[in-house]
């Protein structure tokens, strides 16, 4: 293999996967700078970026601006969309933040505040003072995601000193453009260990110290259009609230993929 031209080595590399290409790294030197090329590196980036995107000043190659749309998610949209790569399949991944979500009485001071916090790619969150009816709603272009890939939207929180209110499960579904794809309501529970006995899916901690319960997954494919419309909401016990952070809907692939044939 050795013997082989370096384009024909980076032809063959942009044929597999990302983490076969890192690997090959290893195998010789001129493996490396095959590895390394933008030929190789186009193969993982998107070949339609979002609308607004400008790549960073400093990232002379194309493996450089892919590792930073890993680690370095983009912000779009007067910073309330954030962009970013998956690392494992280059597949796009998005976060709306909470100033972009449909927030039921949100914009009500009596009932939410805005706040900031330290380490967040977003301005604000939105901190929940007081409410009986919980209703939050996120909506995004299917044309914007990577086709072929099975998708999941997450609700991205934690809590404050004084959470109350949420030891039983609230609903969570996600709407397709096409109503014959809806997805039937699930219950979550943003608690960890919620001490119901009521089946529900728990939160889980992310790395980044925030919390994320699953709203539904759907699966892109080429062509399809419309807007996905995700929600978590509890409006049919009226018990009060409170102490819930919000920090977005993100949506990313999920480990597996669907057949695509």
């Amino acid at each position: 293999m050795n013997k082989l031209p370096e384009d024909c080595i980076a032809k063959i590399l942009s044929l597999t996967t990302i983490a076969d290409v890192c690997r090959s790294s290893a195998v010789s030197r001129i493996f490396r700078s095959a590895a390394d090329s933008d030929n190789v590196w186009n193969h993982f980036l998107p070949t339609d970026f979002p609308a607004g995107f400008a790549a960073p000043a400093g990232l002379p190659t194309r493996k450089q601006l892919f590792f930073s749309l890993v680690h370095n998610p983009l912000l779009l949209n007067d910073a309330h969309l954030s962009f970013s790569l998956e690392r494992k399949s280059g597949k796009k991944c998005y976060m709306m933040a909470a100033r972009c979500l449909s927030i039921v009485w949100g914009h009500d001071q009596r009932y939410w505040q805005w706040i900031t916090l330290p380490n967040t790619r977003f301005v604000e969150v939105a901190e929940l003072i007081l409410v009986w009816w919980l209703e939050i709603t996120g909506k995004i272009n299917m044309s914007l995601l990577s086709d072929d890939t099975l998708y999941a939207s997450y609700l991205v929180f934690k809590w404050n000193d004084t959470p109350y209110g949420f030891r039983q499960p609230v609903e969570a579904s996600l709407v397709l453009p096409d109503t014959d794809n809806h997805v039937q309501p699930s219950l979550v529970s943003l608690m960890q260990n919620p001490g119901t006995e009521e089946e529900a899916q728990c939160a889980a901690m992310r790395r980044d110290g925030w919390y994320e319960v699953e709203l539904g997954h759907f699966f892109k494919r080429r062509g399809d259009m419309g807007e996905i419309e995700m929600s978590l909401k509890e409006t049919k016990k009226p018990f009060e609230k409170r102490g819930l952070i919000l920090y977005g809907i993100e949506i990313r692939p999920m480990p597996q993929l669907y057949p695509t044939g």
